[in-house]
């Protein structure tokens, strides 16, 4: 009986963890359509600013401005996008290990590094490298609105200006498709690199398709840049914070799919273990039984 009592026991046991993980499943799966949705809808909005970015900054006469010059400072600005939530696969690791190459490569080479981080994960891991993080976004859940995607834009562009750091990357997870997910980092300043980054995710332009010139463009090229930058650097971040949380319910979903799949998978085989259990203890039953009314006779 303490047998079948002990394979009751962790069938319960399974159990209960399946209704947890196919309960998570459902909860990310909603999710990540509702980010999947936005993801691709914006897909064309972002096509549309590199193919404009692009035929600005390859213009014959040449577009001067302070967010395409080379960098003036020697401290970067690292933007690490991580979850508050674990049960997501590697997820956070290979977060993990692009960073640890960002802080390897800034004391090689003498840089300054500020690191800005998103999720609980990040900050565990920061607390565990005894790494004070320059800042944390704490005022949204997942994905920043508009508006708080644009004070972040802004803050980081007016500290490019200003000389107090000479670029700013994003640590997150890239969503290209369902299929592909990538930890990558995105440099958003200069812009001049952000644009070549959108460029080659767009549709791609020839070179001598068309250019700038065929254009009667008023106000000039150079004060129209100075509104495209800043749209540019905000839809950046915004996308960015948008692809990883896509990311992240997707990898959710697929982890607690295998997980609530191997959880019914265990309790099949200790179904089965405890019916030959049962079966064994019933045999044996009998077997006193009858022995002992051979005894009698």
């Amino acid at each position: 009986m303490a047998h079948t009592r002990q394979i009751l026991g962790r069938r319960r046991a399974a159990q209960n963890i399946s209704k947890v993980t196919g309960t998570m499943e459902t909860i990310s799966a909603v999710r990540y359509r509702q980010y999947y949705q936005q993801w691709a809808e914006g897909l064309a909005f972002y096509d549309a600013l590199a193919q404009l970015a692009y035929l600005m900054v390859t213009a014959e006469e040449p577009i001067v401005h302070p967010l395409l010059e080379a960098p003036k400072s020697t401290t970067h600005a690292l933007i690490v996008i991580g979850s508050d939530r674990g049960l997501c696969g590697a997820y956070n690791n290979d977060l993990f290990r692009q960073l640890d190459t960002h802080i390897k490569m800034s004391n090689r080479f003498g840089r300054s590094l500020r690191i800005y981080a998103k999720g609980r994960k990040v900050l565990s891991y920061l607390d565990h490298l005894k790494i004070e993080p320059s800042g944390v976004y704490e005022e949204f859940a997942e994905a920043p609105s508009a508006s708080q995607a644009a004070a972040i834009g802004d803050f980081f562009i007016e500290q490019y200006r200003s000389g107090q750091i000479g670029r700013l990357g994003i640590v997150y997870n890239r969503f290209f498709s369902p299929a592909s997910q990538k930890v990558q980092t995105l440099t958003v300043l200069p812009v001049i690199d952000l644009i070549d980054d959108l460029t080659t995710r767009s549709q791609i332009i020839w070179p001598w398709e068309q250019n700038f010139e065929d254009f009667f463009v008023t106000p000039s090229g150079a004060e129209i840049f100075e509104t495209l930058a800043q749209m540019i650097v905000r839809t950046s971040i915004l996308g960015c914070f948008l692809e990883a949380v896509t990311s992240e319910h997707l990898s959710r979903v697929v982890n607690m799919r295998n997980a609530t799949d191997n959880a019914d998978e265990m309790i099949g085989d200790l179904t089965k273990a405890y019916n030959r259990a049962r079966q064994g203890q019933i045999t044996t039953e009998l077997l006193d039984i009858v022995s002992g009314m051979n005894a009698m006779q």
